[in-house]
């Protein structure tokens, strides 16, 4: 409770303010030594005086909070945690958020304030009107999801291991531009003046006001977008513009190959499965374990290295909701025998029987 009050005080009355350490230190070393130098009188604290004892603590120590873990305005390198959601501002300033918080952010550079409520975080402060030049870069890790609500209203809800670039206001420009790398599920808002555009490394998704989903992770070597409901066209990055995109109609999958000079296979698909992740439910169907256990890498925040090459090939049909790798990784076991162990954030699947 006490560091909670501490943390609480120091974001109300010290995170807004600038801080040199450097300069504040020395100062504080001063204070000590001018103190010590002085004649020390001895102090007989009552039982009743414990209470402003103690509020003399908290403001000591927000104090010395503030001078040991403030950002100087001048120096914006941020400590990046790799566990954590990383918000980088156009300004350069990257916040850590965590998603099982609800509050408000501010940046310490600027008035840029953001809400985070049950997992979505939205810009607060008025950015209509305003020419942004720089984009926004939002990074989840893998173990963790967060959605993000545009400055139009979209809504973007990012899987594990993805990363969305954005600007704060698209005030000013002919069209609404984003680009994805990994995974995330889409709701734009309708505006037929302002069209929307989500681009990877190798596809664009042009946007008419429609629910869809685009998967572009490097390392699963293939790029899909399915669409859930509205119309969307699919085209080449990279490719003249003025060619026609591919056009989708509800419940259809348009996928490619990256970095293979082919075009779009376009099928008929459940979306349920392909969307089911947004629900907290990992899915997969007929799937080889070599992109199965990419998935468990990303939803567990784990590594796996396989060393049951016959494994890899095989392929799987499944559906899991709250459970742990452990369990996800015995029911794969009821239908093909292997052995695994974990050491850490590590899990070493071996053939049979091996040790």
């Amino acid at each position: 409770m006490f560091e909670k009050y501490v943390q609480a005080d120091f974001l109300i009355n010290y995170q807004n303010r600038s801080w040199k350490s450097e300069e504040a230190f020395k100062n504080f070393l001063e204070t000590i030594k001018e103190n010590d130098s002085k004649k020390v009188r001895s102090l007989l604290v009552r039982g009743d005086m414990w209470k402003y004892a103690a509020a003399i603590v908290v403001i000591v120590s927000t104090s010395l909070f503030a001078l040991l873990y403030s950002t100087p305005q001048e120096d914006m390198t941020p400590r990046v945690d790799l566990n954590m959601i990383t918000l980088q501002l156009e300004n350069g300033e990257v916040l850590n958020l965590d998603p099982s918080a609800n509050g408000t952010i501010k940046s310490k550079k600027g008035n840029t304030v953001f809400s985070l409520v049950e997992g979505v975080l939205t810009q607060k402060n008025g950015t209509k009107g305003k020419k942004v030049e720089k984009n926004n870069v939002l990074k989840i890790p893998y173990g963790k999801k967060l959605s993000v609500t545009l400055q139009d209203g979209t809504v973007v809800m990012l899987n594990s291991g993805s990363t969305l670039s954005y600007p704060a206001s698209f005030s000013g420009k002919d069209k609404r531009e984003v680009y994805l790398q990994g995974e995330a599920f889409f709701e734009v808002a309708k505006n037929p003046e302002q069209p929307f555009f989500v681009k990877t490394n190798t596809i664009y998704t042009q946007v008419y006001g429609t629910v869809f989903n685009v998967s572009a992770y490097t390392e699963d070597g293939v790029a899909e977008v399915v669409l859930v409901e509205g119309s969307v066209g699919v085209g080449e990055v990279d490719v003249n513009t003025s060619k026609t995109p591919q056009m989708l109609k509800p419940s259809q999958k348009a996928s490619k190959l990256l970095d293979v000079e082919s075009g779009f296979v376009v099928e008929d698909v459940d979306v349920s499965s392909y969307v089911s992740w947004t629900k907290g439910i990992l899915t997969f169907e007929n799937e080889a374990m070599s992109n199965i256990i990419k998935k468990l890498e990303r939803q567990y925040n784990i590594r796996i290295i396989n060393q049951f090459e016959e494994l890899g090939e095989r392929r799987f049909t499944g559906m899991f909701d709250v459970e742990d790798i452990d369990r996800v990784l015995k029911t794969i076991q009821t239908h093909t025998r292997f052995s695994y162990q974990k050491e850490g954030k590590t899990i070493t699947i071996k053939e049979p029987n091996k040790q």
